[in-house]
């Protein structure tokens, strides 16, 4: 068997609930032309086979932990999984994400390149259901402060940092929900923190939600990062109105594009976001986002495990889902 290189200074963190596909993203991990040093996994479900699918993964040559907690959101278990790391850097993908042959050996590349930096990618739809999400620009970019126009430069399920970097930033906000990578790189480019888009960190975001699933997921999105604008609006960060009301315009053109062109997806994301975003920004100006952000996303959650997403589709490497 070919010896791989393994990057012993990095480690990669993953938050699961212990879906199926949380398989293949391990398998992915460990079949990559270099290996991280480490991979801590943050277990947040009760799936018995979660330690089965870690311990393939150790024998593929990669040091694993496991990491169970009680609590329900990626943003604690991103905290969680950091507060254990040792080595200088870091990198995060999702439970239902896989990674490009090369991605760790990029990922490297790139965070030496830009020690001081977060860094993202492309994150490429795959699977059968509909994507919430994606990030698909083949065009590198690098961001130096905060945009009102520019929704949100970072992919939390594509990223990597230096661990005095998270540190500088502090953890991830767990009472925002679905908008806490959004509060995460706001913060870190309002201290001069600079984020890295490289395209050719390429991880693939399998999409298993059905109409209703996704409806819900919409609905937490825009509840959620009405929060993150109530919070800092509420920090006296007056901004965050313009950057309401050009999302609520956003959100008015995308549902008329959504019935024009009779796609489900833009009518439910900009139905989710007109209907939610106002009420969740007063919950967090006046500090009562905690339970109502929590109870929106542990619907979405309910949805994405009520689900078998064993046989979900993972495009082969190199392929354009562009």
């Amino acid at each position: 068997m070919e010896q791989r290189r393994v990057q012993s200074d990095l480690t990669i963190i993953v938050p699961t609930v212990g879906r199926p596909i949380l398989r293949k993203c391990l398998e992915s991990i460990g079949s990559g032309q270099e290996l991280p040093g480490r991979l801590i996994l943050v277990d947040q479900g009760e799936n018995p086979e979660v330690g089965n699918w870690l311990r393939m993964l150790g024998e593929s040559g990669v040091e694993t932990s496991y990491l169970s907690s009680a609590e329900r959101s990626p943003a604690s278990a991103r905290n969680r999984g950091i507060e254990q790391v040792q080595s200088t850097l870091v990198a995060a993908i999702d439970d239902d994400c896989t990674v490009e042959g090369d991605w760790v050996e990029k990922m490297e590349k790139r965070l030496r390149q830009y020690p001081s930096a977060i860094i993202t990618g492309r994150l490429v739809p795959a699977g059968n259901g509909i994507p919430p999400t994606k990030v698909t620009s083949t065009v590198p970019r690098v961001y130096s402060r905060p945009s009102v126009r520019i929704h949100s430069p970072l992919a939390s399920a594509n990223m990597g940092f230096a661990l005095e970097t998270a540190r500088l930033v502090g953890p991830f906000d767990e009472e925002l929900g679905e908008a806490e990578e959004n509060d995460w790189a706001y913060r870190a480019l309002r201290l001069g923190v600079p984020i890295v888009y490289a395209p050719e960190l390429v991880v693939y975001h399998s999409h298993w939600r059905n109409e209703k699933q996704l409806r819900a997921t919409f609905r937490a999105y825009g509840w959620s990062q009405g929060a993150f604008y109530g919070k800092h609006l509420r920090r006296g960060d007056w901004s965050m109105v313009l950057r309401a009301a050009i999302s609520l315009g956003r959100g008015v053109r995308g549902l008329l594009k959504g019935v024009s062109r009779n796609d489900f997806a833009m009518k439910a994301e900009s139905t989710g976001r007109l209907e939610y975003l106002l009420p969740g920004m007063v919950a967090g100006a006046f500090r009562r986002s905690k339970g109502r952000v929590r109870r929106f996303v542990s619907e979405t959650e309910a949805r994405r495990t009520a689900k078998d997403v064993r046989d979900i589709s993972v495009p082969q490497a190199g392929t354009d889902r562009r």
